[in-house]
């Protein structure tokens, strides 16, 4: 296993802070809100190794997990997990590593851009799968309310595609540039 040097940690920390900070940037929507999250989760994605990323937002999950202001709208606690939402922020973690992962495998045979743009829709795809699933369960299990597929597809994923496109396109022109500048261990 790969040991953590300052850098690396020092790097982790300060997406892990920037994941905080960014869910606390809000526009309400109906059913939740679009949050700046995603950005900084595709950015560490793309910035970070695949372990480095999957520790970054794993520490921002169990900061806001054990009861921290770290989740939109400054909440936090175990009582998060059955909030119709919190399948996002799992979906980003889960989806860190590997978009890490394909991302450093596409920029063998892509320009960085690209490679920065297929990876992100892969982890975005994810993100949005756990939180369809865990939103439909919540609402159904938890809230005992009737809700429907296209319900799902339309409020907890087409209604927030343009705005993470957008995210998408800004985390992969920035993270080219970011990692031109950073010294070079650990990637």
């Amino acid at each position: 296993m790969q040991r953590l040097n300052t850098r690396s940690l020092v790097l982790c920390a300060l997406f892990c802070a920037l994941i905080a900070v960014g869910a606390q940037v809000t526009v309400p929507i109906p059913y939740g809100a679009i949050t700046l999250q995603l950005f900084f989760a595709l950015l560490a994605s793309f910035v970070l190794p695949p372990l480095q990323s999957l520790a970054a937002l794993a520490a921002y999950l169990l900061l806001g997990l054990v009861g921290a202001p770290v989740f939109a709208g400054f909440s936090g606690g175990l009582s998060t997990v059955t909030t119709p939402t919190f399948g996002f922020i799992t979906g980003m973690v889960l989806g860190a590593p590997l978009t890490s992962l394909l991302y450093r495998r596409l920029k063998r045979r892509l320009r960085a851009f690209p490679a920065a743009l297929l990876s992100g829709l892969v982890g975005i795809a994810l993100v949005y799968l756990c939180g369809a699933v865990h939103g439909y369960l919540i609402l159904r299990l938890v809230l005992a309310q009737e809700v429907t597929l296209s319900f799902i597809l339309w409020n907890w994923c087409l209604i927030y595609l343009p705005f993470d496109a957008a995210k998408l396109l800004a985390a992969a022109s920035i993270a080219p540039p970011l990692l031109r500048r950073l010294p070079a261990s650990g990637r």
